[in-house]
């Protein structure tokens, strides 16, 4: 074995201290495992430490003794740890050196290592250089000489090896240096973790709590570093959550102001209709006095007929009185002389009839004339040349001229009249269709403007309509998502001389329809399933994330919704904006210029952009607002003059119907025929007073006196009758007067209604359909009073009330100025709902999403990866020491590592067995699909779990993943027995206890240790052995030895029996004075 072991290890032979604690200047010399002793105090552990420090850099000096007092500066300068002056050994500057020299079988030479350590002084950091010496021993390196009866130790610049000065370049620093001496000895070992697992043994302490011992002492300490990392990346998404949050609880409640807004509008609404049905209903209430004043016209006019009817009647009694007087007077005497008067009489009547008539005829002629000559006068302008009948029509109430002549020019002269009128007609028609269609238009855009004055970007209705069916129909299954239209997404368009091109461009796209891609299928189930003809749904999940190409459409538009931005990227990106026409022939697939230019498909065409509405933008209101202003300005205009147009017509007709046009109701020779008559009367007249000049007719009158008192009688009866007649025709003037102001009053009612109507014409159509289903419903003209809009006044007051709290509760929430309150203020809040809904909120939960993501990558890339490869790292390490204590039986005995995963990690071990399939890597997950939902879970449970867990070792820590045990197997005979250590604690003595831990620290050394390389093997044990019987010493001994450890113990005096004889030398301490010197005892003879 002794063979063996010199051939595979290269042994310390020699352990220089020179100014290190107590040592000034000591050399111990080592063969195989060396028992250091004394007394406590005299420097065991100080010596162990030396060589510790130098092979690794340790500084945890007495590990053992968890003395933390203990430097580097302590050891150089000899710190007693008393007080006063005395304290240190060594003032001044101060030089120290480390070294241990080794021998090396394969190579047969010396190796010496070493550390030099300066401290100018008691206050300042002391400077440890690392060097290597290959083929030196320790005595050809010149360390110290005596000087007289001085010891002076050669400074590092002036250290020599066989004579020959070192070059500076072979000083080393710490980290350099001890992988440098490890690497000389054969070691291919990172230096922390050998440091690591040398204190381990050398500070043992048993633990009856097997799963603690293996954590603490064998496996190494597997903090994450990247939980800060997580931890920050939490507190990133924790702040932009409460920022997201803050944002969407401001637009819940911006939607409740905007909510309050809109049944202010729609109260303001109804008041305003109300308003404009009372203005109708005064209207309407004239016009139904007009038709019962008219109905009262009309019975007076049956009752003036029926009067006229009753005189006949009368009249007829008149006459039988006066045939009872003719009678009287109807005598022989009389006879002949009365007969002749009463036949001048009956002609004088009747010409007094046909005068009567000729008069009345004449009468209708004048009037025919004022109304021709009025009428003519009225269409002057629109009547042919009327020369030719001028004449006669001027003259028909003379008795010169042609009869024939004057109704020839009264027939030419309506026939040009008529077919004017028709003329009239058709522009009457064309002209109320115009009116009619306009006022829908004005009352329309009046809409829009009311709306846009309200800050409400308005959209195609049937877009709208096609937007609010998508919503409640996601809403009806639960899904609480927005539906944009693509338009109100563009926050901003950089560069507006481009604008109105690229909105030409996009044309009826700018509609369309975007939800969230999650929901994306759903919205089309949606349009196919409500038959939505005229919304189109943009399929948001399936559109390529690009970026803007840089000098295309895309580029000008600003959006930070995610899923518009990747749409107006494909919908812009081909398209280049070129500065001319030149530059446009360069890109024949896609360009665009400012005026409208659009090269496509290698075509070229020139858009109409002049009735392109702007939509795109912030300012798009107050875009939409000027050019709608300026459109209801135009056709008011054009509706103004329609109208008096329209008016017009309708006064010429009205004037054209005035006139009777039956030619066969006029007697154009009335002029002719009275002047006959009146000729005639006058020589009947003439005739009559000569006959009643003779004086033999006086005597028969006196019989006519009855008869005459009889007639007299008749006649009142007749003259009673005339005077109803005569009120019954004052009361027709009456109603006629009536009639009139009536009339007059339902113009001003008429004009007061077409006042409101331009007002609030896009009222007039809802007020008409509301009145007349009321007024049906009721049965009445009057459907609402001025009471009814006073109580709508006071709702509305309510309604603004409630609008305000809403408002002040917002601007608390978003700690604005609170005077943003009132009416005056629903443009500037639906402005901050578009800025919050569509652009922050939207901002916000990009960056929300895009932290999230970049937490769960933390999480999963650095945290759970670290932790997964610490994991494996630790099975390996554990297969590797049982393959190890395969081949290391311990009498009998044989150990065997066993480590188990926890219950409460089981999330943690679900997602790595999870990422195999994904060649156990974080990343490739990361950047799959991700659509394994279970697996999402978990990723969210555990990370929620970690961030949430005070103790930050608990789960950053790999160890704590496993519950870990010793599995002892016993041969016994030919039977084979199995037991774990945990288990066994309770029963086993104080050796058998520590024995097995031993083992486990022997087994995990031996991992920096090849089997079938030459190298160091080295361990430390610090008050070795403190519980071992003397037979549990020999086997411990024994098992390092087979093993090939040359290994340096620790221990006071008392162990040297026990110890002492089992191993290859033995180092006693002697203190002498302020100093230790070291006395070596007797090698071992194998």
């Amino acid at each position: 074995m002794k063979n063996q072991t010199i051939m595979n290890r290269k042994s310390a032979k020699k352990l220089l201290m020179v100014q290190w604690s107590r040592f000034q200047n000591v050399c111990i010399e080592l063969e195989g495992s060396t028992l250091v002793t004394g007394v406590n105090g005299s420097g065991k552990s100080t010596v162990l430490d030396a060589m510790t420090y130098l092979l690794t850099g340790n500084t945890q000096f007495n590990k053992a003794a968890k003395d933390r007092d203990r430097t580097v500066l302590g050891y150089v300068r000899g710190d007693t740890r008393s007080n006063g002056e005395a304290r240190y050994l060594r003032n001044g500057s101060v030089v120290s050196y480390i070294a241990m020299e080794f021998s090396d079988p394969t190579l047969g030479v010396p190796l010496t290592v070493g550390v030099c350590i300066e401290s100018p002084s008691e206050s300042g950091k002391p400077v440890s250089s690392w060097f290597i010496c290959p083929g030196a021993a320790i005595d050809d390196i010149d360390f110290t000489r005596i000087e007289g009866n001085a010891l002076r130790i050669t400074p590092k610049n002036e250290l020599t090896v066989n004579g020959e000065a070192m070059k500076l370049s072979s000083f080393m620093g710490r980290d350099r240096g001890t992988e440098a001496v490890l690497r000389a000895l054969g070691l291919r070992v990172d230096a922390a973790k050998y440091r690591t697992k040398l204190l381990k043994m050398m500070a043992f302490n048993p633990e009856n709590n097997i799963d603690q011992f293996i954590q603490d002492c064998v496996l190494e300490p597997g903090k994450v570093q990247s939980l800060e990392e997580l931890r920050e990346q939490k507190r990133q998404f924790e702040r932009l959550r409460e920022l997201y949050e803050s944002l969407r609880q401001g637009k819940i409640q911006l939607e409740e102001v905007l909510r309050q807004s809109d049944e202010y509008e729609k109260k303001k609404r109804v008041l305003r209709i109300r308003e404009l049905m009372l203005s109708y209903q005064a209207l309407r209430e004239k016009e139904e006095e007009e038709k019962q004043t008219k109905n009262r016209y009309q019975a007076l006019k049956d009752q003036y007929g029926r009067l006229t009817e009753r005189a006949g009647e009368l009249a007829r009694q008149q006459e039988a009185a006066q045939e009872r007087l003719r009678i009287a007077e109807n005598n022989d005497m009389v006879k002949g002389m009365q007969e002749s008067l009463d036949s001048l009489k009956r002609q004088i009547e009747e010409a007094d009839r046909e005068k009567k008539n000729w008069e009345d005829k004449l009468a209708q002629i004048l009037k025919l004339k004022k109304k021709i000559s009025a009428l003519i006068k009225l269409l002057e302008a629109d009547l042919p040349s009327l020369s030719s009948e001028n004449t006669y029509l001027e003259t028909l109430e003379q008795a010169d001229g042609e009869t024939a002549k004057k109704r020839e020019a009264f027939d030419a002269f309506r026939e040009k009249v008529h077919r004017q009128d028709g003329i009239y007609e058709e522009n009457k028609i064309h002209l109320q269709d115009q009116c009619k269609e306009r006022e829908k238009e004005i009352g329309a855009l009046q809409e829009k403007i009311r709306r846009l004055e309200s800050n409400i970007l308005v959209f195609p209705a049937e877009v709208e309509n096609a937007r609010n069916k998508i919503q409640r129909g996601l809403e009806k299954q639960g899904i609480q998502t927005e539906v944009h239209i693509f338009a109100e997404l563009v926050q901003e368009v950089t560069a507006p001389e481009w604008r109105k091109a690229v909105e030409t461009f996009l044309g009826r796209k700018r509609f369309y329809i975007i939800v969230d891609g999650a929901h994306c299928h759903k919205a089309m189930q949606i349009l196919q399933k409500e038959r939505i003809y005229d919304g189109n749904v943009v399929i948001t999940d399936k559109l390529p994330e690009t970026e803007a190409v840089e000098g295309s459409a895309a580029e000008i538009l600003r959006i930070p919704n995610v899923y518009a931005r990747r749409y107006a990227n494909y919908l812009l990106n081909g398209i280049h904006l070129c500065e001319n026409l030149e530059e446009l022939h360069e890109y024949p697939k896609g360009g665009l210029m400012r005026d409208g230019m659009l090269a496509k498909s290698y075509a070229v065409a020139m858009m109409d952009m002049r009735r392109t509405e702007l939509c795109l933008g912030a300012d798009a209101i107050r875009c939409q607002l000027e050019q709608s202003r300026k459109e209801l300005e135009e056709l008011q205009v054009v509706q103004r003059a329609d109208k008096e147009a329209l008016s017009q017509v309708i006064k010429y007709r009205d004037a054209i119907k005035e006139i009777d046009w039956d030619g066969g109701h006029y007697d154009f020779g009335a002029a002719y025929g009275l002047k006959d008559c009146k000729k005639r009367r006058d020589s009947l007249v003439k005739d009559r007073e000569e006959i009643e000049a003779n004086p033999d007719f006086t005597a028969v009158l006196k019989e006519l006196e009855t008869a005459g008192r009889l007639a007299r009688e008749a006649n009142e009866s007749v003259n009673q009758n005339q005077s109803e007649l005569g009120g019954c025709k004052n009361d027709l003037k009456g109603c006629e007067g009536t009639l009139s102001r009536i009339s007059t009053e339902i113009y001003l009612c008429q004009k007061a209604y077409e006042e409101k109507c331009l007002v609030n014409m896009e009222l007039k159509e809802a007020m008409l359909e509301e009145y007349n289903r009321e007024s049906e419903k009721r049965g009445t003209i009057r459907v609402t009073t001025q009471l009814s809009i006073d109580k709508s006044k006071n709702m509305l007051a309510e309604r603004e009330r409630q609008l305000e709290d809403a408002q002040l509760a917002y601007c608390r929430l978003a700690g604005i100025d609170v005077g943003k309150r009132g009416i005056g203020y629903i443009p500037w809040y639906r402005e901050e709902y578009r800025n919050l809904a569509h652009v922050k909120v939207e901002e916000a939960q990009q960056k929300l999403q895009e932290q999230a993501g970049r937490l769960e990558s933390a999480f999963m890339n650095d945290f759970v990866a670290e932790i997964d490869e610490n994991v494996r790292e630790a099975k390996r390490e554990m297969d590797a020491i049982n393959r190890e204590l395969r081949h290391m039986p311990f009498g009998n005995d044989t150990y065997k590592f066993v480590m188990k995963e926890k219950p409460d990690r089981a999330l943690f071990f679900r997602i790595c067995r999870r990422l195999e399939k994904y060649m156990s890597s974080p990343q490739v997950y990361m950047n799959s699909a991700r659509d394994d939902e279970e697996m999402e879970n978990d990723i969210q449970e555990f990370m929620s779990i970690i961030l949430a867990e005070e103790d930050e070792w608990e789960y950053t820590d790999y160890r704590r993943y496993f519950s870990y045990d010793m599995e002892i197997s016993s041969r016994q005979g030919q039977t084979e027995i199995t037991a774990e250590l945990s288990k066994k604690q309770g029963s086993a003595s104080n050796g058998e206890k520590q024995t097995p831990y031993f083992i486990i620290l022997a087994a995990s050394l031996l991992q920096c240790y090849p089997a079938n390389t030459c190298c160091a093997r080295l361990a430390f044990i610090d008050e070795a052995f403190s519980a071992l019987s003397r037979e549990r010493i020999e086997q411990m001994v024994r098992y390092f030895e087979e093993n090939h450890f040359q290994v340096f113990y620790a221990a006071p005096p008392e162990k040297i029996n026990s110890i002492g004889q089992f191993i290859d030398s033995t180092v006693s301490l002697i203190v002498t004075g302020r100093y230790t010197n070291a006395v070596e005892g007797l090698v071992k003879q194998a």
